[in-house]
């Protein structure tokens, strides 16, 4: 059994952007406190032209993109390895449509912002994120700490984004709660006379790991330790147990595709399940073994015998390990080698500098049992003004084509929300009748 650890990236230390110098700092002689302002001046934090300054390009082909400065950028704006260039090309060669839009933000040649985008033909057009769909994340990315504000770098990306498809919807799905975008997708949107509206979307499981091997040890209870130990004993008796913390290290991408097919073929619950490594979705995962950076692509697994029994696959973003793909084969269910492989994958994360494992959207069992906390992701439905009520309900009913389902979701948390609500009424209105019934007198006392 292999016991070294493998090196993970470590997330960089978190820092706050450098404070810009006050107006007039540095000059001889005091420095003149600023005007104030009338407070009805709308839209003061977006300028007029966001871009003035600043380089802005659009790019309608994906040939030649700047593959090593995405990479760089995803990494200073804190975005999951779903934001960079080897997924989202991936996504886009084998599951995407439309044409790509890349918008390139510059300040003396180097990369502050990028939007990646997708737009589509139709009655009216439309912009996506590129990858729409198919990414668990997406965003537009900002460099935090390049000293434009962020809020002014998506703005200009936006502003190019419409200005090349001129009168277009915007619908940009998987946007995560709490990201620069959707602050500043107000402020612009309010400048601009675009209408926002935001939908929930997914709900995305995640396990706050501790600071230290040992306190993960304590925090499993002695039980679990001692199940673990049974567990991986058991192996070792059925076979030659092999723990390979790499499986791309020294073969050929087609080769460990085919094998980690095998293992989703044979997993229990095979014919329900998607097989990801087979048809579009294989080559595009595929793709992404062969081109993203080694140290991002964290693909492990258990062989027994010389057969891969289960196997793992996750992503190493800046501040999260992404869990995305989990398997194991049916005829080794009883011996849990997926429970197995997940907790070395956790301690190789903890020994690594990460503190949370993200177990992305989706609502299969293990994730439940293994949750300690929940993010939320939004859609943002962005139409221009519209001038007139017949283009207005157009605009509506083109977007809800692509929207349904969000907007059936939140009804649907209204009516179990409702539902809960009624059923707590009763249960306090039974509650207190029954105390009611206790204190009333008796006839004949």
């Amino acid at each position: 059994m292999t016991d070294a650890l493998a090196d993970l990236p470590v997330p960089p230390p978190t820092s706050l952007p450098p404070l810009a110098a006050p107006a007039g700092a540095g000059r001889t002689g005091a420095v003149r406190a600023p005007l104030p302002l009338p407070r009805d001046l709308p839209g003061l934090s977006v300028v007029r032209d966001p871009a003035a300054g600043l380089q802005v390009s659009v790019r309608h082909t994906l040939e030649g993109a700047p593959v090593p400065e995405w990479r760089v950028l995803a990494v200073a704006a804190g975005a999951p390895p779903f934001c960079g260039p080897d997924w989202l090309l991936a996504v886009h060669e084998h599951l995407g449509s439309g044409e790509p839009l890349l918008v390139l933000v510059r300040r003396q040649g180097r990369l502050l912002a990028l939007g990646a985008f997708s737009a589509l033909a139709g009655p009216r057009p439309l912009l996506t994120f590129l990858g729409a769909g198919g990414s668990d994340y997406a965003t537009v990315l900002t460099d935090p700490d390049c000293g434009v504000p962020q809020e002014r770098l998506v703005a200009a990306v936006l502003d190019a984004v419409v200005d090349e498809v001129p009168g277009a919807l915007l619908d940009l799905e998987q946007v995560r709660v709490g990201d620069v975008l959707l602050e500043a997708v107000d402020v612009w949107a309010e400048a601009r006379e675009y209408s926002v509206r935001r939908l929930p979307q997914a709900v995305v499981a995640s396990l706050r790991l501790p600071d230290t091997l040992e306190e993960h040890e304590e925090s499993l209870g002695r039980h679990a330790r001692h199940e673990e130990r049974r567990q991986w004993r058991r192996l070792a008796a059925a076979g030659a147990v092999d723990v390979v913390d790499d499986l791309l290290a020294g073969r050929a991408v087609g080769d460990v595709v085919e094998e980690l097919a095998a293992v989703d073929r044979a997993h229990p619950h095979a014919a329900e399940r998607r097989q990801p490594w087979q048809g579009e979705s294989g080559r595009l995962l595929a793709q992404v073994l062969a081109t993203a950076p080694r140290a991002v692509v964290q693909l492990a697994g258990v062989r027994v015998g010389g057969v891969l029994v289960a196997y793992t696959l996750c992503f190493a973003g800046p501040r999260a390990l992404h869990g995305y793909l989990q398997s194991y084969r049916a005829e080794w269910a009883a011996y849990g080698p997926g429970a197995l492989l997940l907790l070395r994958v956790r301690r190789r994360a903890i020994a690594s500098g990460y503190r949370e494992l993200d177990l992305l959207r989706g609502e299969e069992d293990y994730k439940r049992r293994l949750t300690t906390r929940t993010r939320r992701t939004v859609r943002l439905v962005l139409a221009p003004a519209a001038q007139g009520l017949v283009p207005g309900l157009v605009d509506r009913l083109s977007l809800l084509r692509r929207t349904y389902r969000d907007e059936l979701r939140g009804h649907e948390r209204l009516v179990r929300r409702a539902t809960a609500t009624a059923d707590a009424g009763r249960r306090v209105a039974r509650a207190v009748a029954a105390r009611a019934a206790l204190l009333r007198p008796r006839r004949g006392r």
